[in-house]
């Protein structure tokens, strides 16, 4: 059943994804955040009825009006995935929709910031300040300063020590504060879920993509960001928990 909470949050993550897809593509080239949208391919500017949420794209079946070259899929996957996490978040909270705009914005942080990585193999710092910013205002609801301080540190050690011992080369800094906001965000024992759950998802989808030969074994880095969005969302739900029985 659709309701007005769900409406508003569907929109407002297609219009956030939207907007994530303009700073991906421009944290990339180095571009102004605040220059007018335009063709990646000629460069001509893009109008307002051309920039609508998913819509202009299957209007324009996704293709530039003006050179008709082929506008990436990211752009409309991007907006459903935004709109779909919005929605998660207020699924999880839907009786106080303030908390669940948070979890919204951590989430779309984490994802843009997953994609992000996915295509540069960078994470930048500006898609995780969001999730640390998240952590610490809801921290004043939970209380449980000692939990989110050990969240923090344990991933940080756990990655830190091995960009200490491999100097760099196993894990990225981008890597280490993502990983670190995220168990500031989720709390020590949603910490631990993310750690272990982003190497089983990592190793799986390692091994799939290696069976299908879309990634070879020559291939000498991948990057670790999708795999800490993917721990990091199986923390949020508790997915593995029983993994970390021993915490109680």
């Amino acid at each position: 059943m659709l309701t007005v909470p769900s409406f508003f949050f569907g929109l407002l993550g297609l219009s956030v994804g939207s907007f994530g897809n303009v700073l991906i593509h421009r944290i990339h080239t180095g571009e102004s955040i605040g220059g007018r949208s335009h063709c990646p391919h000629c460069g001509k500017l893009i109008r307002w009825f051309d920039l609508i949420p998913l819509v202009s794209f299957l209007f324009l079946r996704g293709k530039c009006r003006h050179c008709k070259k082929r506008i990436s899929a990211q752009y409309p996957l991007v907006e459903l995935g935004s709109a779909g996490l919005f929605l998660l978040a207020l699924a999880l909270t839907p009786d106080d929709p303030w908390i669940a705009l948070l979890q919204a914005i951590a989430l779309e942080s984490l994802f843009l910031g997953a994609v992000y990585d996915a295509l540069h193999e960078q994470l930048p710092d500006l898609f995780t300040w969001p999730i640390i910013v998240v952590g610490a205002i809801l921290l004043v609801f939970r209380g449980d300063i000692l939990s989110s301080i050990g969240g923090a540190l344990t991933p940080l050690v756990w990655f830190g020590g091995q960009w200490l011992l491999s100097r760099g080369k196993l894990v990225g800094t981008g890597d280490i504060f993502l990983a670190s906001a995220l168990g500031w965000w989720l709390g020590f024992k949603g910490s631990l879920i993310l750690l272990f759950m982003s190497y089983i998802s990592g190793a799986v989808i390692i091994l799939l993509l290696l069976a299908t030969r879309v990634l070879s074994l020559r291939q000498k880095r991948i990057p670790f960001g999708p795999f800490l969005a993917i721990g990091g969302l199986a923390g949020l739900l508790g997915i593995g928990e029983q993994l970390i029985w021993f915490v109680r």
